[in-house]
């Protein structure tokens, strides 16, 4: 029985959609080209030897030495240039000393580079000077150096083994002599045979008194510094002797130069005026001599007071 192929009949619809031959992207289990990251490439470090690092440190070194050679050379060059050596030094506020006296303290030769002085230095020498209170020392470039000097002003002569010109803070200066004998000063005496803190603080007491009086201090020939504290003054011309105490002093001196012809005609035998009382003048006269068995005689005359036109009564200081 023979039987004959007949072909399927077709589905009526859409034609067969055509067979494309894809290939397959993830049979071997790979990312895509386009979502796989690129493989980092590792850097080896190459480990330097002793050797390797020593010879690093050498030529860093030696490098470094050329620079500061280098440098060195350089700065030596300029310090050495005739340029820049001291040439002129101009000095200031400089009364007693002269310039020459100053340039002598600096103790230069002018053949130091003005770059390469000290200045503080400078000015410790320049204040080794008794005469120098404080100094100032400026470059002036190129070749000048500009000093400014501030002088210890003489107050008084000090009485020790010798006399001293004295300032106002009681420190010595310098001796008198004929250099320093323009010096028209009293006289601080009391100060021989003590110790360095008791000098000094009588001499502070002396300078305190004629810093107060100020000009009036030109009517001072001598002042005695006491152990009590007290001031014993004597005034020129006349030669009277007056006493004072605490400050202030310039008051109680005006006082009595204004009474002083009228104190000196009532108590001309007066060994000191006591100034030391407020508003008051006591005069101390040696007691009169008396024949024997004779009676004390009776106090001295008696100073007018400081506020009175005429004379008035008021009790004495023996």
């Amino acid at each position: 029985m023979s039987t004959s192929l007949q072909p399927r009949p077709r589905k009526r619809g859409l034609p067969p959609a055509p067979r494309l031959d894809v290939p397959r992207l993830h049979a071997t289990g790979d990312e895509p080209p386009f979502l796989r990251s690129k493989p980092r490439a590792r850097v080896k470090r190459v480990r330097r030897g002793l050797v390797s690092r020593l010879a690093l440190g050498v030529q860093l070194g030696a490098l470094a030495l050329a620079l500061v050679g280098g440098g060195w050379i350089g700065v030596s060059r300029v310090l050495a240039s005739e340029r820049l050596h001291v040439s002129h030094v101009k000095v200031r506020g400089n009364h007693f000393l002269s310039e020459g006296e100053v340039r002598e303290l600096l103790g230069l030769s002018g053949q130091e580079s003005i770059l390469g002085l000290d200045m503080e230095a400078l000015k410790q020498r320049l204040r080794a000077s008794p005469w120098l209170e404080d100094a100032t020392v400026r470059r002036a470039l190129p070749d000048a150096i500009e000093i400014e000097v501030h002088e210890r002003a003489p107050l008084a002569l000090a009485e020790l083994d010798r006399l001293y010109l004295m300032d106002a803070s009681g420190d010595l200066i310098d001796l008198y002599g004929a250099r320093t004998a323009a010096y028209d000063l009293p006289i601080v005496r009391g100060l021989k045979g003590l110790g360095a803190e008791a000098r000094r603080e009588r001499a502070e007491r002396a300078a305190a008194l004629l810093s107060d009086l100020g000009d009036l201090q030109a009517e001072l020939s001598e002042i005695q510094a006491e152990d009590s504290g007290d001031l014993q003054v004597v005034l020129r011309g006349g030669g009277e002797v007056l006493k004072f105490g605490a400050p202030p002093y310039r008051k109680s001196l005006e006082a009595f130069l204004a009474l002083r012809q009228k104190l000196t005609e009532r108590c001309p035998r007066a060994e000191y005026f006591d100034l030391r009382f407020r508003d008051r003048i006591y005069a101390k006269e040696p007691p009169l001599p008396q024949p024997t068995g004779a009676a004390a005689a009776p106090g001295p005359e008696v100073a007018p007071t400081l506020n009175a036109p005429a004379p008035q009564q008021a009790e004495l200081a023996h």
